[in-house]
């Protein structure tokens, strides 16, 4: 009887355990997305109503934390990294799935990128996610507009990969929101353009 008693008391405290990880992580996503940057210590324990001490209990440092907190986020919002129906349509319903997918991105994901981005100087696996996160959107830029690309040298085709990924980078949109005033729509209108005008007919 011993065995099991002492299995369910381990399996116990694991999900205790869970559970206090996923409320604590849960509670810096909230305290970012309200512009919490960074949320301290304190803010993480009262959001997640646990105590500081706790905190520490389920997570080494804050680095640790926020490298979970990274973790659960980008696997939360997967989604809006991806392009819909990636690489099919006419060129302007490619052009349109882009820059709406651009923009509902960093409309939704602005104060974690900002706070991603925070990080990455003064941590080197943050900035190399940062760096990852790009590579992969100019991967995306190349697939879904592909029949656009072809037609273009391969050093063409790099540097119209690079313009495009800058062009509609989450550095473009802040500047254009915060800078500029843009609206989201007006911001889909200037992209789309732009893209209209890049690409090789």
């Amino acid at each position: 009887m011993e065995a099991p008693e002492l299995d369910a008391t381990i399996d116990g405290r694991r999900a205790r355990r869970e559970r206090g990880r996923a409320a604590v992580t849960n509670a810096v996503i909230e305290l970012v997305f309200e512009g919490r940057l960074p949320p301290s210590a304190e803010e993480i324990a009262e959001r997640a109503n646990v105590s500081v001490t706790s905190v520490f209990r389920y997570f080494d440092t804050l680095d640790d934390l926020r490298r979970a907190t990274t973790d659960v986020y980008f696997e939360r919002y997967a989604h809006l990294f991806e392009i819909p129906s990636i690489g099919e349509g006419t060129v302007a319903e490619r052009i349109e799935a882009f820059v709406a997918s651009r923009v509902t991105l960093y409309e939704t994901n602005a104060p974690m990128a900002r706070f991603i981005r925070l990080r990455a100087p003064e941590q080197a696996e943050v900035d190399a996610l940062v760096h990852r996160v790009r590579a992969t959107r100019a991967d995306q830029i190349r697939h879904h507009f592909d029949h656009e690309l072809s037609r273009l040298t391969p050093a063409a085709r790099d540097d119209a990969v690079m313009i495009i990924g800058t062009l509609t980078s989450f550095e473009s949109w802040d500047q254009a929101r915060n800078d500029h005033a843009r609206s989201p729509r007006q911001l889909r209108r200037a992209w789309a353009a732009a893209l209209d005008r890049l690409l090789p007919r």
